[in-house]
């Protein structure tokens, strides 16, 4: 399985420990995770239904959601505009204002993500083996460790 993580990933070997998480510490995430995954079932037979209703539990899905593409067009027009207006009135070069939006809407979306982003649980590569050597998901997300 660690094999796995450093080949299939691109990880490298002195982040991959038992106690490494999978998502926090070592970035897996998404399709990246769901490769993993596939990988294991192909690798060891492990059972990974249970996991497929508990996703959004331990891990985050590829793409955005169509609230968060609806806040970011709301937020591109409204910083956008706020930017351009703050420049204009500081007679400040079109570039500049260009600037300020992008710092703008990267502020907003990392102060979003902080308030309104679920707290995953974390999936370390120890309890990631325990369940490959069980050979099933668990259907209590609380057993994963």
């Amino acid at each position: 399985m660690r094999e796995l993580l450093i080949a299939g990933q691109g990880l490298p070997e002195v982040k991959v420990t038992p106690d490494a998480r999978i998502l926090h510490d070592l970035g897996v995430d998404g399709d990246d995770a769901g490769e993993l995954f596939q990988a294991l079932h192909e690798r060891f037979g492990t059972d990974f239904t249970e996991l497929t209703y508990q996703w959004r539990v331990f891990f985050n899905t590829e793409g955005a959601s169509p609230r968060a593409i609806l806040f970011g067009i709301l937020a591109i027009i409204v910083l956008g505009g706020a930017a351009g207006a703050l420049a204009a009135a500081l007679h400040w070069p079109a570039i500049a204002a260009w600037g300020l939006a992008m710092a703008l809407l990267v502020g907003a979306g990392w102060l979003f993500s902080r308030w309104f982003g679920r707290e995953l649980r974390p999936l370390t590569v120890a309890g990631l083996a325990e369940i490959v050597q069980t050979g099933r998901w668990p259907s209590d997300p609380s057993d994963v460790r």
